[in-house]
């Protein structure tokens, strides 16, 4: 998946309005959006029988939608909502069409791992209506675009609209405002940091200062990287208990494993970081480093492999604590010492933590003092996926091993055999088939959150 490309909101004209608030209707305009080369705004006019690469909305409600949700667009990542996918709180905040105003705005989602931005774009190929659906939207793909190219597309836009809005004597108006706050915020580290654990939390700007304020408290124990990685997977309800919990029980572990040859490995994962470094193939990368330095060749890695290397008992690394709310690495004293709190009992579960864990804490390059692998879609826990599917089980390896292709109904008799063979779930499995292409489209395609950003479900 390429990164770099370049994400454009373009004005192509103002256009004369029809009756309701002055700033609505002043900046109705033909609107292009488009990365790179890929229209989202591409339509089928069905009254006029013609396509065009625009569309014709208010400019002021999608300038407005897009500040006021600024900070939750940029770092709060997808989110599902129990049992029912993507919650309406995260769609209000991270969906186009909820700009609203009576407009057909383009079917576009967006979500942040924090380093990246994947921007899904979703054509509707249902024959509608003429009549009740005008216009049809024409193209379907999902994209991922730089942050800060994101940014100053947005930037630029607002800043378009406000000049048309002044030029017209409209200078005070709700998006002046929202516009001004947000770019005083950008210029603050302190703001920054309150407004992106907000984001993370899937809060507004303010929505609940007394608990940000208790949760910033907690940096000078976890560590800011880690409170933030722990805010994205929790709801803000539950996050103080959260953290209590996990608190307690990382005291109650006191076992510290000790990395074998971990200035050695360091070094050599340093060099050999990939320039791009996407979370997928740094995690790939580093596993394969690890495997070489510790000596574990390309074939299956036993639980006493692995504690070995960590120099301590088996017994400590099939230790697991179901009240934790998350695993949780815990640096010592020195770099290379690690106390692992492991929360899942299943056998494949705790072993693909723990290598999480060894991944998280030889890559990561912060001082935090906890470590979390939790369920959120961070580039953080992107890259321990990653790295635990590749460490415990060689894609390579397993692509020699069954090339395919494969039908869906050989699908539960191949997976079952790899996840014995290499102790893994056949989730691993299943993610590892996909990736290298072994597994039909058809299977793939019912995930195409993970095929994009390489997210592994387990």
């Amino acid at each position: 998946m390429t990164m770099g490309q370049q994400f454009r909101i373009e004005i192509d004209g103002w256009m004369a309005g029809g009756s309701g608030l002055s700033e609505v209707q002043d900046t109705t305009a033909e609107i292009v959006m488009s990365v790179d080369s890929r229209l989202i705004t591409e339509v089928e006019d069905r009254h006029a029988k013609t396509v065009r690469k625009s569309i014709r909305a208010s400019a002021y409600l999608l300038a407005s939608w897009l500040v006021s949700n600024w900070w939750r667009l940029r770092w709060e990542p997808y989110k599902e909502s129990g049992s029912n996918g993507l919650g309406l709180d995260w769609r209000l905040s991270h969906s186009v069409p909820a700009t609203a105003g009576g407009y057909a705005w383009p079917p576009v989602t967006l979500a942040s791992d924090g380093r990246s931005i994947l921007l899904k774009c979703e054509a509707d190929e249902t024959p509608d209506d003429a009549a009740l659906a005008p216009i049809r939207y024409l193209n379907s793909f999902s994209i991922v675009v730089e942050p800060e190219g994101f940014e100053s597309a947005i930037a630029g836009f607002v800043e378009r609209v406000l000049a048309r809005l002044d030029s017209l004597g409209c200078r005070e108006t709700p998006l002046h405002s929202l516009w001004s706050d947000v770019r005083e915020e950008r210029k603050s580290e302190k703001k920054r940091s309150r407004r992106k654990l907000e984001a993370l939390l899937g809060l507004d700007p303010d929505d609940n200062s007394e608990l940000i304020d208790k949760l910033l408290d907690w940096q000078a124990k976890v560590g800011t990287h880690a409170l933030e990685e722990i805010a994205a997977a929790s709801e803000s309800r539950h996050i103080q208990t959260e953290l209590d919990k996990a608190k307690v029980v990382a005291s109650s572990v006191k076992t510290f494993a000790e990395i074998t040859a971990f200035e050695v490995i360091k070094t050599r994962l340093d060099k050999d970081a990939p320039s791009d470094a996407v979370p997928w193939k740094f995690g790939r990368r580093a596993a394969n480093a690890l495997r070489e330095a510790w000596g574990l060749g390309k074939g299956p890695v036993s639980t006493r492999d692995i504690a070995e290397r960590l120099q301590i008992p088996q017994a400590k690394v099939e230790e697991f604590h179901p009240e934790a709310p998350f695993s949780l690495g815990v640096r010592g004293k020195q770099e290379e010492k690690l106390k692992l709190v492991l929360n899942r009992g299943h056998e494949h579960s705790r072993r693909f933590d723990l290598a999480r864990l060894i991944g998280d804490h030889l890559m990561m390059e912060t001082d935090d003092q906890w470590r979390p692998a939790t369920r959120s879609l961070t580039a953080r826990q992107k890259f321990q996926r990653a790295f635990a599917a590749e460490f415990l089980c060689l894609s390579d390896e397993l692509a020699k091993q069954y090339p395919g292709p494969y039908d869906v109904d050989q699908l539960d008799e191949i997976t079952t055999r790899i996840s014995e063979e290499y102790n893994v779930s056949q989730r691993v499995a299943l993610n590892h088939l996909a990736n290298r292409g072994s597994i039909p489209h058809l299977v793939r395609s019912n995930d195409e959150w993970r095929e994009e950003w390489y997210v592994i479900r387990y």
